[in-house]
Formats: C-alpha cells, sequence, structure tokens
C-alpha cells in the first residue's frame, strides 16, 4: 500500500498524542493542587501550550512537511533536557521521563521517517 505511513512515524503519531494527554493530565492537576485559581492556571499554562503544539504534530504529521521533523528534533531535545535536569534536581521521575523523549528522537531520527519527510517536502 503505497499511501501507508512508514511504520515509526505511526509510533510517532501514537507516542506524540499519549505525550498530548499527559502534559493536559500534568496541567489539570497542577491546576488542583494549586487550589485554582489565576496562579494555578499560570503555572499550568506551559503544560498547556506544550499540550496543544504535540496535538497539532500529532494531527499534522501526516503531511510529511519538514517543519514538523525539525520541531519534532527540537521538541524532544529540549525534552529530553529537562528531564536530565528534573532528575538533578533529586526527582528519579526524571529517569522514566527520559524514555519518552529519546524514544520519540530515536524515531524521527529512523531512515523511514527521513525518507517520509524528505520525499514529502521535495513534492510540496
Amino acid at each position: 500500500m503505497k499511501n501507508r505511513l512508514p511504520l515509526a512515524v505511526r509510533v510517532q503519531r501514537v507516542l506524540l498524542w499519549f505525550l498530548f494527554v499527559m502534559m493536559i493530565g500534568n496541567g489539570l492537576m497542577l491546576i488542583l493542587e494549586t487550589g485554582g485559581g489565576a496562579f494555578g492556571i499560570g503555572y499550568a499554562s506551559p503544560y498547556f501550550a506544550l499540550g496543544s503544539f504535540m496535538a497539532v504534530l500529532a494531527a499534522k504529521i501526516k503531511s510529511g512537511a519538514k517543519w514538523i521533523r525539525i520541531s519534532l528534533i527540537v521538541l524532544y531535545s529540549v525534552m529530553i533536557f529537562l528531564q536530565i535536569n528534573r532528575f538533578f534536581n533529586g526527582d528519579l521521575g526524571g529517569l522514566i521521563g527520559l524514555l519518552f523523549p529519546i524514544f520519540g528522537l530515536v524515531l524521527v531520527l529512523r531512515r523511514t521517517s527521513r525518507e517520509f519527510f524528505a520525499v514529502s517536502w521535495s513534492g510540496a
């Protein structure tokens, strides 16, 4: 089937939707932990923004635009940095959180993903 997305891209899309749900859940938990109000919403807004960006990437990944691949590489690189920082600040959950962006980065750097984004980009 010629129109079928490569496996690495399909798994990437599932991972992005999973991370979207996790980010929105984290944001909602932060609002509840802070008792709501403007402070809670402000404290949770980076999670909502990041989650929204992941949802956009997951929805648009099928187009194969080059900006999506570049955005994914930047996104996962930043997430790796944040998780390492989290670990060095004493949160062992950073090690578990580190697995998701590393897995995503490996997927986006696979040959099939590179070829998918290269072919889609040259035809656009």
